[in-house]
């Protein structure tokens, strides 16, 4: 029973100094910025940064163009219904507005088309201390082994 417990111990001491060695993805960034700063004369403080995902396309951006497109899709629908009962001067200028939703959903498909991905990490709000103060950013790739620009 004894050496049950010195295990169980054991385990939960490994798994501690385990978590308390593992940096977060921050860590690691901040540690790519320092290395690259560590010759330099700024001080960087990055206690008001943080780590955000990069996509190609933001993910909001993508929902909106998906609702866009289907409210476009019900106006058109609407517009086509209306046109066979216009006259011919009516059925041109209603048309020609036609024409141009259906040249913006055209884009909002191609937008939609492009499925968001992700490409990568960043670094904002990296303070620098001195006379004018400034805040800098940084890209990294997926992995975040290296600064990309």
């Amino acid at each position: 029973m004894k050496n049950y417990y010195q295990f169980i111990l054991l385990v939960i001491i490994s798994s501690t100094l385990y978590s308390c060695g593992k940096k977060t993805n921050k860590d690691r960034a901040i540690a790519l910025v320092e290395s690259k700063y560590e010759t330099s004369n700024q001080d960087l403080n990055f206690d008001g940064s943080k780590l955000d995902s990069l996509y190609n396309i933001s993910p909001q951006a993508y929902a909106d163009s998906i609702k866009k497109g289907n409210e476009l899709d019900i106006t058109l629908a609407e517009l086509e219904s209306q046109i066979e009962h216009l006259s011919q001067a009516e059925s041109d200028s209603v048309g020609l507005i036609s024409a141009r939703l259906t040249k913006e959903r055209y884009h909002l498909l191609e937008l939609a088309k492009t499925k968001p991905a992700f490409i990568g990490w960043k670094l904002s709000g990296v303070a620098v201390a001195g006379d004018k103060p400034e805040i800098l950013s940084f890209n990294f790739d997926k992995e975040i082994t290296k600064i990309v620009p």
